[in-house]
């Protein structure tokens, strides 16, 4: 039951993914011990890119039933973040939508649904659409550290 945090350096890139996940619960959340390991291994890993990865979005992205269920608590996260600016970009899913915005100072990237996608209120009254394909997100980092992401319907 203790999360599951890992970090990886591949082509010059420090990857680091932590577990916001609740055990029994739709919501989000970083727990001390993971706020602290982020902490420690971006301070490890201080010269190279870093790109951290999570499941829950920790804004609220405009649809109702997916901001319900984000990570809440993110004022530490971002804390963690804006002591290093190595940090690149913050990726994540769970929200069954491809949508870009901001959070403490970087790009968020949400990963688009591989099996359903969730509609912005102004769509429709439904929560998800099953019949539209699924997407994925390809990531680019340049020898300037500037991520490019490209969204790819899976036929």
């Amino acid at each position: 039951m203790a999360p599951v945090n890992r970090a990886y350096e591949i082509g010059g890139v420090l990857i680091v993914m932590v577990d916001s996940s609740i055990p029994g619960r739709n919501e989000g959340r970083l727990g001390d011990e993971t706020i602290e390991w982020l902490g420690a291994t971006l301070a490890g890993r201080s010269e190279m890119p870093a790109l951290i990865c999570f499941h829950h979005p920790p804004v609220a992205l405009g649809m109702p039933y997916v901001d319900g269920m984000r990570q809440f608590g993110a004022g530490r996260l971002a804390a963690v973040i804006e002591r290093h600016p190595q940090v690149v970009a913050v990726l994540c899913g769970h929200a069954h939508t491809p949508a870009v915005t901001t959070f403490a100072g970087r790009p968020l990237v949400v990963a688009p649904g591989v099996v359903s996608t969730s509609m912005l209120p102004f769509e429709t009254e439904a929560i998800v659409d099953l019949g539209l394909p699924p997407m994925v997100a390809f990531h680019l980092l340049d020898d300037d550290h500037r991520l490019t992401t490209h969204f790819r319907v899976v036929v």
